[in-house]
């Protein structure tokens, strides 16, 4: 919630070359205040409300874009849009943006709404980065089985052995951590973990929170960021310290992650982990504490992790294009594997 992402890349679907040329376009203190009232309202069949928040999201892209020279020299642009709502259970997965729109403004081709056809055909909708960072873990030419978790508001986690592509969401990432830092001490997340290495966890909190359906579920199985909102109130009303609160919160997501790698296949070789998470130092610690495998950093991979969302959407989009598959029965539960996106031309 924090901006955009924009990366320049050159792809097929199958390859990808970093072409260098990446962005960010900062929210505005006001953008992101709307932003975050958007995720707190119930505003899923609110088809008027939505377009308003859907021309909203649209043209924050467009500011985010208009003034860049890559637009020039694009094809086209990948446009995910900003997910307010998901729910497997529910087979509902609601992202704003309107592509058709986008596309005039800037006079370029989009592609947009990624989830909707895996959907429709049976799947969760998500998580979409396993087929991407499985091309991430070929072109380094790592030892398998590995694995990539990328730890924004929810963690996901893609497992490649060379054989086997497992995806899902492994808990709540950074997003109840960033809701307490914001509520507490008003910050938009705990940086470097600060606040989180002045407490301990509360050991029954965290007992209580892995014996959660979600943990014991086997993959696929995806999450919405507000999943353990009803927890996350229930741990305040408890009135623990600022800093015990914040030290189990990060135990939550630390503890969720060790718990999803007990139950792939085979013991991972390597283990990279990208998102924001990736910033906090003490989750960070306490990753390699718990897991003990090799981490692998974006200075030894030479790669900028802050992109490779952009990056990611670039390669479905053209993967769309090409009708390429990018869900697959391990990674959203669809039935086969499965194309998806949709192409929307400029007028």
């Amino acid at each position: 919630m924090d901006g955009i992402d924009i990366s320049l890349v050159k792809t097929n679907g199958c390859n990808l070359i970093r072409l260098n040329k990446n962005y960010f376009h900062q929210y505005s203190t006001k953008t992101k205040e709307d932003m975050i009232k958007i995720l707190k309202e119930d505003i899923t069949f609110n088809l008027k409300r939505k377009k308003l928040l859907d021309d909203f999201v649209t043209y924050e892209h467009y500011l985010a874009l208009k003034d860049l020279d890559i637009v020039k020299v694009c094809d086209l642009i990948g446009f995910h849009g900003q997910t307010i709502y998901h729910s497997a259970e529910e087979s509902i997965s609601v992202q704003l943006g309107n592509p058709k729109k986008l596309a005039e403004m800037l006079n370029k081709n989009v592609v947009f709404d990624f989830r909707s056809n895996d959907i429709v055909s049976g799947g969760q909708g998500a998580p979409l980065a396993p087929i991407y960072h499985k091309f991430i873990i070929e072109k380094l030419n790592l030892d398998l089985p590995s694995c990539i978790i990328n730890i924004g508001g929810i963690s996901n986690l893609t497992y490649w052995d060379g054989e086997e592509l497992i995806g899902f969401d492994t808990g709540p990432g950074n997003s109840l951590m960033d809701d307490y830092s914001l509520h507490m001490f008003n910050k938009d997340f705990d940086q470097d973990g600060i606040f989180a290495s002045k407490g301990i966890p509360i050991k029954e909190e965290v007992k209580k929170f892995l014996e959660l359906d979600y943990f014991k579920r086997q993959p696929p199985k995806s999450l919405d960021r507000m999943s353990f909102k009803y927890l996350y109130k229930k741990l305040l009303k408890k009135k623990y310290s600022i800093y015990d609160t914040m030290a189990t919160l990060s135990e939550f997501t630390s503890a969720s992650i060790v718990a999803s790698l007990n139950i792939l296949p085979k013991k991972v070789s390597n283990i990279i982990i990208t998102g924001g998470g990736y910033k906090n130092l003490h989750l960070m610690q306490m990753l390699r504490n718990k897991l003990k495998l090799n981490f692998l950093d974006e200075k030894q991979l030479g790669i900028e992790f802050d992109y490779l969302e952009a990056e990611l959407i670039a390669y479905l989009s053209a993967r769309s294009i090409y009708k390429l598959p990018f869900t697959f029965p391990l990674t959203t539960g669809v039935l086969k594997p499965l194309s998806g996106g949709k192409l929307y031309e400029c007028s």
